[in-house]
């Protein structure tokens, strides 16, 4: 199976100008980790992280080597949010950002994600366009649902894995719970 077997094509996208509001209002509503951030012609930039966004409320190591207690104050840190509201997907993005094609078999995209300790890969076209993006849940579905529907996964019904799998894990605990 290849990546744009299993990738999501419709996903949330900023540019470059996007306030901090927005970053946060977008990643929160979406439910997603991170965001691309995108030129005019849908060229990937960076990657914003909900990561990316809470960074800079902490301080750095300059700041907690000049002035320890101040640095470990945790209200003034809360405080500083509305002094970063000026802030911009450009000032907040990663630039170098790991990415994948959308005819790299799955396994190896998975094996990307694994070793740079990542979630989701965007998908990028020869020209360097955004098409897509995979995450290791995407992955994890595909092959599950292709290798255990064959072993009859889906005689129950419309199922989810995920629903299964934890139907499964309840069961265990349970039956471990009293085989005690």
């Amino acid at each position: 199976m290849q990546v744009h077997h299993v990738m999501r094509k419709v996903l949330h996208r900023v540019s470059a100008d996007t306030p901090l509001r927005e970053l946060w209002k977008t990643i929160f509503k979406s439910h997603v980790n991170s965001l691309p951030v995108v030129d005019k012609s849908n060229k990937l930039l960076g990657m914003v992280s909900e990561e990316d966004l809470l960074k800079p409320l902490y301080p750095n190591y300059k700041e907690v080597i000049e002035d320890f207690v101040s640095a470990s104050d945790f209200e003034d840190m809360e405080e500083k949010i509305h002094e970063l509201t000026k802030l911009k997907a450009k000032h907040l993005m990663n630039k170098t950002v790991i990415f994948t094609r959308a005819e790299t078999p799955i396994m190896r995209a998975l094996a990307r994600m694994i070793t740079r300790k990542v979630r989701q890969l965007p998908v990028l076209s020869e020209e360097n366009i955004l098409i897509g993006i995979i995450t290791k849940g995407d992955i994890f579905d595909a092959l599950f649902k292709k290798h255990l529907s064959l072993r009859g996964f889906r005689k129950h019904g419309s199922q989810s894995l995920r629903e299964h799998i934890t139907k499964s894990k309840k069961t265990e605990v349970v039956s471990r719970a009293t085989v005690r």
